[in-house]
C-alpha cells in the first residue's frame, strides 16, 4: 500500500484527486494540507511514501518545501503537481529532490502510474515536461553560429548603420 499526502490550498483539486484515486487498492491518501506548515507537520508525525505538492502555497512555495520535505523524511518520494510549466521551476524543484513532475492537467492513469514509478525509486516526468528539459538542454548544447565578417563587409555595414544609401556606400568604397 503506497501512503499518500497531497498538499494543495484549493480544496476542490483536493477533493478530485481524492476521488481520482478512490478505486485504486495500492494508493491511499493518508492526509492532506494546505500548507507548508501542515505538510511539515504530518511528516515529521507519520510515515509518508509519496508527497503530492502544489508550488504555489499560501505559507511557502513548494520548491522550498521540497527540499524541507526531503531533510525531514528521506524515504517520502516527493512528485510536483503544478500549472506551472516554466522550465527554471521544473529544475528547481528537481534540485530540491523532487522525483516527479506533473502538471494539473494529467489524466488520472497517468497520475497513478506516476505515484508507483516514483515509489518503486525512479523518477517520473509526465511527457509535456520531458520535452521542454529536453528543448532546453538540446538550446544549451548547440553552439551559436556567429559568422565572421571581413573587413570590408564590416565596412559596408558600418556606413548602412550610418543610413548611407547604396549609391554613397559604392562611391565612399570605390566600387
Amino acid at each position: 500500500m503506497i501512503r499518500l499526502l497531497i498538499v494543495d490550498d484549493h480544496h476542490i483539486v483536493v477533493s478530485g484527486i481524492k476521488s481520482a484515486l478512490a478505486n485504486q487498492d495500492q494508493i491511499e491518501v493518508v492526509a492532506t494540507a494546505g500548507t507548508a506548515r501542515a505538510c511539515v507537520d504530518i511528516i515529521c508525525t507519520m510515515p509518508i511514501d509519496v508527497a503530492l505538492l502544489d508550488i504555489n502555497l499560501p505559507d511557502k512555495d513548494g520548491i522550498d518545501l521540497c527540499k524541507e520535505v526531503k531533510a525531514f523524511s528521506k524515504n517520502t518520494r516527493v512528485i510536483g503537481l503544478t500549472t506551472y510549466s516554466q522550465v527554471s521551476f521544473i529544475e528547481q524543484m528537481v534540485r530540491n529532490g523532487a522525483d516527479g513532475y506533473l502538471y494539473k492537467n494529467t489524466s488520472e492513469d497517468e497520475l497513478i502510474k506516476a505515484i508507483e514509478t516514483v515509489h518503486a525509486g525512479e523518477q517520473y516526468f509526465s511527457n509535456e515536461v520531458y520535452q521542454k528539459l529536453l528543448n532546453k538542454s538540446r538550446r544549451k548544447g548547440a553552439k551559436q553560429f556567429i559568422p565572421k565578417l571581413t573587413r570590408r563587409e564590416k565596412e559596408v555595414l558600418e556606413l548602412i548603420a550610418e543610413e548611407y544609401t547604396s549609391q554613397e556606400i559604392a562611391d565612399k568604397l570605390f566600387i
